[in-house]
């Protein structure tokens, strides 16, 4: 009995294998013609070409996705570190200081690439072209901490409002972001902004920029330093550019208000620092 289940077992499956083989050989050959053919009858010219055209502009908003995607790791990254609420609102705060850079150069003229988000470093727009002079620079420089100081106050009064402690070290993270960016040394916005003021201004900025960075060893801050001096010498040595000559009537406005929101982000750091520790 054993044996005559064996044989009962073995035949089928053989004679199966050998009756199917060839069909799919048929199908893998040939049938993709076959399913083209009805591809092209069934949507025609103009909707291939309506495909085509959809898959070109999802590559132009290729730079736009690459955005969305690097503020997510950031998030993600801050998340792990310090919880998914502060983690979006700092996000979203470097957010906010990067579109006042992008509005103020797109309004110039400026062809300027969407914000990129790098963890543990900020984030950074480049601008496709350099600006015509030092006005234009800082134009765009001061436009970033506008916005993140009008972003950070928002926080702070939001927070005094709802007695939230949350709201409350956002303003304070956006708060110190803005005083951290108005050092005048370059590439900060501080050293672009300063570029239209007096480069003499430089020579208080960078060395604050070297002390911070080697008290706290912040290898960020070290990298800064090292761009700041040397941005500073190819400036020394160039002096003379037409580029740095800005009218008097400018640069006095700028002067107050770089000066301005320098004191104010910092009174307002100053002080929250003070409540959050309190609480």
């Amino acid at each position: 009995m054993d044996d005559n289940k064996d044989n009962i077992v073995v035949l089928p499956r053989e004679e199966t294998s050998s009756e199917q083989k060839p069909p799919e050989k048929k199908k893998s050959r040939w049938g993709w013609i076959t399913s083209l053919g009805g591809f092209l009858l069934i949507f025609k010219a103009a909707k291939i070409w309506a495909i085509i055209k959809g898959i070109f502009i999802f590559l132009k908003f290729g730079k736009f996705l690459t955005t969305g995607l690097s503020m997510m790791l950031m998030i993600i990254v801050y998340a792990y570190m310090y919880g998914w609420k502060y983690a979006i609102g700092i996000v979203f705060l470097l957010f906010i200081h990067e579109m006042g850079h992008l509005t103020a150069s797109r309004r110039l003229g400026i062809n300027t690439s969407l914000p990129m988000f790098i963890p543990f470093i900020g984030a950074i727009i480049q601008m496709k072209e350099a600006p015509k002079d030092a006005k234009t620079e800082s134009i765009v420089g001061i436009a970033g901490p506008i916005f993140g100081f009008l972003g950070a106050l928002i926080c702070l009064l939001a927070g005094e409002m709802f007695n939230s402690a949350l709201l409350l070290a956002l303003a304070y993270f956006g708060f110190l972001l803005t005083v951290f960016n108005l050092i005048p040394a370059h590439p900060l916005d501080g050293g672009r902004i300063v570029t239209a003021i007096s480069l003499k201004i430089w020579v208080v900025g960078i060395p604050i920029m070297v002390f911070f960075s080697l008290y706290f060893f912040n290898p960020i801050g070290i990298l800064i330093s090292i761009l700041a001096i040397r941005k500073a010498w190819e400036v020394w040595k160039d002096r003379q550019n037409p580029y740095y000559n800005t009218d008097q009537g400018f640069r006095f406005k700028m002067g107050f208000s770089y000066f301005f929101l320098f004191a104010l982000s910092a009174y307002y750091t100053y002080n929250l620092h003070e409540t959050l520790n309190k609480q």
